[in-house]
């Protein structure tokens, strides 16, 4: 589990996040990325139990990721250079320890070696990191966690185009979670609490949201295969939703109404302009696809 929430001093030392300090520079070289992914590498090949210092690396690689609204270019540029380097062989692992079963997850071949070129390898741990901070954006998201930890991997999906951890998957689930809402929901009473956001504030953070997987990767779930996206979760394409109560999966006149939502989201006025022009951003890319503008309905 992520310590993105632990009270500052309550952590145990982690190794990587000194290593990946300098990543916070937008203009990060070639040399550093070279020298920064050696040093990972070294941490966790020499590791007595490299399972754990993987968990260690993804949990430091992520939080500063959600943390700064910056560009996310130097960490994208980071798993490219780890993705470059050479299999290597973990050697302080003691036989047949926990830490040994562990790191079999992660071993791509008959020679216990870990392949760097098979990162990221990350698939359940960003899931975690990226729940987390979803069940807690009403209360501990002042600062746009959730909302830039996304805008991160939207963009990972755009560009490795849906072939790698981040599934394409995702981007449905953000459109039939947010978009097929008619808007915030209404705050029960009795529940009201100074310290959450108010349904407009989290309907606010969520249309962000399905925005930024849109538009980053609208195309790759438009290019990915249907079978394969009814393997993935089969039970997920079939659920009713609001402005969506059937059972008929992933089809053009889903996209439609996405683009629609999009549109009418994006009307002057209804949010400040910066998420204006992203949700219209986001519209733009679904219309290219169909192409075509659809008429947006009314709600």
């Amino acid at each position: 589990m992520t310590t993105i929430f632990n009270a500052a001093g309550s952590n145990r030392p982690n190794p990587f996040s000194t290593i990946l300090t300098s990543l916070s520079a937008p203009d990060t070289s070639a040399s550093a990325l070279d020298s920064i992914s050696g040093q990972v590498i070294k941490t966790v090949t020499n590791s007595p139990d490299p399972a754990t210092a993987l968990w260690q690396l993804w949990d430091a690689f992520f939080i500063p990721i959600a943390t700064s609204p910056s560009t996310h270019v130097p960490s994208l540029a980071l798993l490219s250079a780890l993705r470059a380097r050479d299999p290597t062989l973990p050697t302080n692992v003691e036989p047949n320890s926990d830490a040994a079963l562990s790191l079999r997850s992660h071993i791509d071949d008959s020679e216990g070696k870990l392949h760097w070129s098979a990162l990221p390898r990350f698939g359940w741990q960003w899931r975690d990191f990226h729940d987390i901070l979803e069940a807690n954006r009403q209360w501990h998201d002042r600062e746009g966690y959730f909302a830039t930890f996304v805008q991160f991997l939207a963009t990972f999906l755009e560009e490795t185009k849906g072939k790698n951890e981040v599934h394409p998957i995702n981007v449905f689930y953000a459109c039939s979670n947010i978009l097929e809402r008619k808007g915030p929901e209404e705050e029960k009473v009795g529940e009201e609490d100074e310290a959450k956001f108010s349904p407009g504030e989290l309907w606010k953070m969520d249309v962000r949201v399905a925005a930024t997987w849109v538009k980053h990767g609208g195309w790759a779930l438009w290019e990915a295969d249907q079978g394969e996206l009814r393997g993935h979760c089969p039970a997920a394409l079939d659920w009713e939703t609001e402005l969506w109560p059937r059972k008929d999966g992933l089809t053009r006149e889903r996209w439609v109404l996405w683009a629609a939502r999009l549109r009418g989201l994006g009307v002057e006025g209804v949010f400040d302009e910066e998420l204006t022009t992203l949700v219209n951003e986001a519209a733009a890319v679904v219309e290219g696809l169909l192409g075509e503008t659809p008429t947006a309905p009314t709600w």
